[in-house]
């Protein structure tokens, strides 16, 4: 039987607080701008500050799971995602989604360049590496498939399938989040994912502002599912999702000069935005009645990443320059709040049980026994009927049971 297996450590279930990173990006603006010096100081590893932009003696300390200034490279970012990849090869979720306002880096981040992959290319990289590695091992085999979306003005297109329509959102009774007519690809290497991946990212919503000459107008969503099959009984299946998430950046459409359809994208980003701030207010708020998931298409997407069953990390992205002081003061304090944010991660497994076929019936006079046929015969009352012979076979059954606290 399919069910939901909590995630234990001893005796107490386990529980995964969402695990924040704070990224500050280099210097893009004037050499006015680069002279002014920056808003943000680095302190350690963990700890920075934001400096008042009208009393620099004045600062806000904030502290995080790790800070990455202005030198870090991309495969050091990577590495503090890392460790949050093995759980999908136990039947477990995980997501990773990069939050900050416009021109801060997000995309660079999680997309990078060729010369510069980010996290989406070498979290695909990984996985594959560890699936190879465990196929090694005898008893388990391995699939991968991918999907990958994008919501662009509160719609949810298919970026595998140009020109698709306007997707529907569905939640099951086990609260699992679905997207019925979502291309489901399958792949066999990372090469096989770039091939579909590389194309599918040309289809998502980009366009030109004052700050930024290609801003996301969408967020973006790629879906990695590994599935891992036992091969003798009872043919344990677990099935473990990976979201690797490229929101769109919050913007001030006085110094966007956004207008006509910019200006309505606009809208739609920043109304997500604040939907998820108030997700996360939620969350945080003992006195909450409901958590407002289902007023946009992002929340309820990031369902399971914020305050459900996944392993979570938010890469904060925030620039150095005074004119961005209130977008990063403000992607600072968001920060600060979700890391409070506790989910609940289980095992999700399908076992197989053995169920009895139909009973095989025999011919008769050559033909095949049954009602319908001119060689059948009603039964008379004092016929003792043989008992049916039962072949066993294995139906796995695919409905989940929730199990949490």
């Amino acid at each position: 039987m399919a069910q939901r297996v909590a995630v234990s450590d001893g005796a107490n279930k386990k529980v995964s607080r969402v695990w924040v990173a704070v990224r500050l990006r280099p210097y893009m603006g004037t050499q006015d701008e680069k002279d002014e010096g920056s808003c943000v100081r680095g302190l350690d590893s963990k700890n920075l500050e934001i400096i008042n932009w009208r009393n620099a003696t004045e600062t806000v300390k904030y502290s995080f799971d790790v800070f990455h200034g202005e030198q870090t490279t991309q495969q050091e970012v990577f590495l503090s995602v890392k460790p949050i990849l093995p759980h999908i090869l136990t039947g477990q979720n995980a997501s990773v989604f990069a939050y900050g306002p416009t021109g801060a880096g997000k995309t660079h981040t999680m997309m990078g360049s060729s010369n510069q992959p980010g996290v989406i290319p070498r979290a695909v990289r990984e996985v594959f590496k560890m699936v190879n590695a465990k196929n090694e091992d005898e008893g388990w085999d391995y699939s991968i498939g991918m999907s990958y979306l994008e919501i662009y003005n509160e719609k949810v297109l298919d970026l595998l399938s140009p020109g698709s329509q306007d997707l529907p959102i569905r939640e099951d009774k086990d609260k699992n989040i679905l997207i019925p007519g979502l291309t489901h690809t399958t792949i066999t290497s990372f090469s096989d994912f770039d091939k579909h991946f590389v194309p599918a990212s040309l289809n998502r919503t980009t366009a030109s502002t004052k700050i930024n000459q290609r801003s996301s107008r969408s967020h973006a969503v790629l879906l990695l599912k590994v599935v891992r099959t036992q091969h003798a009984p009872p043919h344990r299946q677990q099935t473990g999702k990976l979201y690797l998430i490229d929101l769109a950046g919050s913007e001030d459409n006085r110094r966007t000069g956004n207008q006509g359809i910019r200006l309505k994208e606009s809208g739609a980003i920043n109304l997500s935005l604040f939907t998820l701030s108030k997700v996360v207010d939620s969350l945080n708020s003992s006195t909450a009645v409901r958590v407002p998931y289902r007023d946009s298409k992002l929340t309820r997407l990031l369902q399971d990443s914020l305050g459900g069953s996944a392993h979570s990390v938010m890469i904060t992205n925030i620039a150095p320059e005074y004119k961005f002081y209130f977008d990063t003061f403000g992607a600072l304090n968001f920060a600060s709040k979700s890391k409070l944010i506790v989910n609940k991660p289980f095992i999700c497994e399908t076992v197989a049980v053995a169920v009895p076929a139909l009973p095989v019936k025999r011919a008769r006079n050559g033909q095949e026994a049954g009602r319908s046929g001119p060689s059948h015969r009603r039964r008379g009352r004092g016929t003792r009927r043989k008992p049916n012979r039962m072949v066993p076979r294995f139906r796995p059954i695919y409905t989940v049971r929730q199990n949490r606290q």
